[in-house]
C-alpha cells in the first residue's frame, strides 16, 4: 500500500481502538470491510501516507453496506437516519476544526495534529452522549501516546 485513502473519523477510530488495547486488528467477516487491513497498516507503518476523504475510503469500499455510498441505517444519533450523511458530517467537522486540507499526511503527522488539538473531539462528536465522547477522547489520547511513542 503506497498510500491510504481514509475518512478522518476512521483514522481517529483506529487510534482510539489502539488505545483501548487492540494491537492487531482482525477481519470483520460479517461486514467484509477492510478496517482491519488499514488499521494494521497504519499501526505497523506510522510514516504511511494518508489521503483524506469524506467519501468512501479504503476501509468502506469492500464493505457489504457500501454501494457508491454507505447504505447502513443509523438509529442512535438524533437527527440522522443515514450513516453516510452522519459520517460525512463528522469528517467535514474534523477537516474544518483541525484545519486539514486534501494534501497527504503521514499517519504520524495526522495523529500529532489531532493530539495537539484534542479538545476538538468534543465538537466533532457533538451529537453523542458526553460520556461516550469522553471515553473516545481518553482512548484516543492513550492510543496517540502509544502510537507516537512507538515511532
Amino acid at each position: 500500500m503506497n498510500s491510504i485513502l481514509i475518512k478522518p473519523h476512521h483514522f481517529i477510530d483506529i487510534i482510539k481502538l489502539y488505545g483501548s488495547g487492540i494491537d492487531r486488528f482482525v477481519p470483520d467477516e460479517k461486514m467484509g470491510h477492510d478496517f482491519y487491513k488499514v488499521a494494521n497498516e497504519i499501526i505497523d507503518n506510522p510514516s504511511v501516507d494518508l489521503k483524506l476523504t469524506i467519501d468512501g475510503d479504503d476501509i468502506c469500499k469492500p464493505c457489504k453496506k457500501y454501494h457508491e455510498q454507505c447504505i447502513d441505517p443509523l438509529t442512535h444519533i438524533q437527527g440522522y437516519t443515514s450513516k453516510d450523511v452522519y459520517n460525512k458530517t463528522l469528517d467535514k467537522r474534523i477537516i474544518k476544526l483541525y484545519n486539514l486540507n486534501d494534501e497527504y499526511y503521514t499517519a504520524k503527522q495526522l495523529c500529532s495534529i489531532i493530539q495537539n488539538n484534542k479538545e476538538y473531539i468534543f465538537e466533532v462528536w457533538d451529537e453523542e452522549d458526553n460520556e461516550v465522547t469522553q471515553k473516545r477522547y481518553e482512548l484516543f489520547l492513550q492510543g496517540a501516546h502509544k502510537f507516537l511513542d512507538n515511532i
